[in-house]
């Protein structure tokens, strides 16, 4: 019944205003997220990147370059539930770590307003192409239940056998507001390894590819699950097919003046790292760095094709990343790349270097070029940001929009604190210029605290929470309430 309320709530709010009333000059959406990708990889962050990125690099100086952009989580799927609903991650049923396959139980319910539904309310085409990584249902061959996805990783084994792949599946994009899904359920180092269109698999899945498998020799099969794999895949083609269908995509609506929001999370620069032929050995950072230019040249294919088709002036494209980088290439040697800059930790960190993100907006008739922000705002903020340009402010959740900052660089963020979360379900605080991490001890539950003003030390170096337990106490209670409000 709450359900049913809700959606209803949903229909009334959304079309009271119809999408036949949306305007001309109505922007495209693109948002572009790197999967992996740190602080330290793109040149415009780190002019010592031994890895070129003449098309992120452009992009920033063709817009607006955000210097403290942060996601929710310092891991993917928390991350990406945080895009799509604009909620911090633990709002849904998964308090840590990640979903280990594309089986897994869908982490967003159907009765939730999504990012699409905000974009489909206004008439606009959507579409995710990439990877997903949020949780599909699939039918057993056997019986009327869904499969179940393993709850641990278990070093990449316990692959799941038992899947229908003739019938269709549930709970992905195509049910929480995408017109179009083309893309990896989980990603290219988790089962299935199959592209699937909308519900179906491109291809029925009949080879088990087993652990660290490669699927062909000289590439990497690093933090490769064991699972179904549909006849000759090749992981070093999944990101230029993604490309290519996100610039099918874009064609087609341009052609159609139909406005269109279009999300894109690639696989690169995530482990496996497979670049393709064209790419492999463009970076001086082994074939991580390598998988960083491909994601690279997807943003220049994308940029050329708005241009190509005229519709670059206004389009609003956001580049991105999920998380902080990982510090080696799969060989595991750094290359003496730093992939998240001077910043402390990595990936899966609670320290700056797990969340803080490259983050670069073009929108030539709104953004002016050549600006840069220091203020503070999330990935997840974007969900708000877009609220606030489809005059939507009814819908809440826990970001805060951007707009204003997008339209004038000089304007102050609205957020003055946000909250990190990890891998170990563990939380951070940043408040202003304070950065606060509370930790309990395995052995006798006690607890110790580390406090940092960023803007004296933005690399986390000096730990001030014995000279300043006030500041401690301040920001725990602080912290305590955001997680419990």
């Amino acid at each position: 019944m709450k359900k049913v309320v809700f959606l209803n709530v949903f229909f009334i709010l959304f079309y009271i205003k119809s999408a036949a009333q949306v305007a001309a000059d109505q922007p495209n959406v693109i948002f572009i997220l790197a999967d992996d990708m740190g602080y330290g990889d793109p040149g415009c962050y780190n002019a010592e990147s031994k890895i070129p990125t003449p098309n992120m690099d452009r992009l920033a100086q063709e817009g607006m370059l955000f210097t403290n952009a942060h996601t929710a989580s310092s891991v993917c799927t928390p991350s990406r539930y945080s895009f799509i609903t604009g909620k911090y991650p633990w709002r849904s049923y998964l308090k840590k770590e990640v979903l280990w396959s594309t089986f897994n139980t869908p982490l967003i319910d159907k009765s939730e307003i999504t990012i699409a539904d905000i974009f489909k309310s206004k008439g606009y085409a959507t579409a995710v192409i990439g990877k997903w990584h949020l949780g599909i249902n699939f039918l057993k061959k056997k019986g009327f239940s869904f499969v179940k996805g393993k709850d641990w990783h278990e070093s990449g084994l316990q692959g799941t056998r038992n899947v229908d792949f003739m019938s269709p599946s549930y709970g992905g994009p195509n049910d929480l507001g995408f017109d179009y899904f083309f893309g990896s359920g989980g990603g290219h180092n988790m089962e299935p390894y199959v592209f699937i269109e909308n519900r179906y698999t491109k291809g029925l899945p009949t080879i088990w590819r087993e652990k660290d498998q490669p699927t062909k020799e000289g590439i990497s099969a690093r933090e490769v699950h064991e699972g179904w794999m549909v006849q000759g895949w090749d992981d070093t083609t999944i990101g230029p097919t993604l490309t290519k269908k996100s610039l099918d995509f874009i064609e087609t609506n341009a052609q159609s003046k139909k406005p269109f929001f279009l999300y894109l999370p690639t696989v690169s620069p995530h482990r496996p790292c497979t670049p393709p032929d064209f790419i492999k050995g463009k970076s001086q950072a082994g074939e991580r760095g390598d998988m960083v230019a491909e994601f690279d040249w997807t943003v220049g294919q994308i940029m050329r094709k708005l241009e190509e088709l005229g519709i670059m002036e206004n389009t609003l494209l956001i580049v991105s990343s999920d998380n902080g980088g990982t510090p080696t290439s799969d060989d595991g040697k750094d290359y003496d790349h730093k992939s998240c800059g001077d910043l402390r930790g990595y990936k899966g960190s609670l320290y700056e270097g797990g969340h803080r993100v490259p983050f670069m907006v073009s929108w030539p008739s709104n953004v002016k070029a050549k600006t840069q922000t220091n203020e503070l705002i999330s990935v997840m903020d974007i969900y708000a940001t877009f609220l606030d340009l489809m005059d939507l402010s009814d819908i809440k959740g826990d970001g805060i929009s951007f707009l204003q900052i997008l339209k004038d660089e000089k304007a102050k963020s609205q957020r003055t604190q946000m909250v990190h979360h990890t891998y170990s379900g563990k939380y951070a605080l940043s408040y202003r210029n304070w950065k606060f991490i509370p930790s309990r001890s395995e052995k006798d539950g006690s607890w110790s605290y580390e406090l940092f003003n960023l803007s004296e030390d933005p690399f986390e170096t000096e730990n001030l929470s014995k000279q300043i337990p006030e500041k401690v106490e301040e920001l725990d209670s602080m912290l305590k309430s955001l997680i419990n409000e």
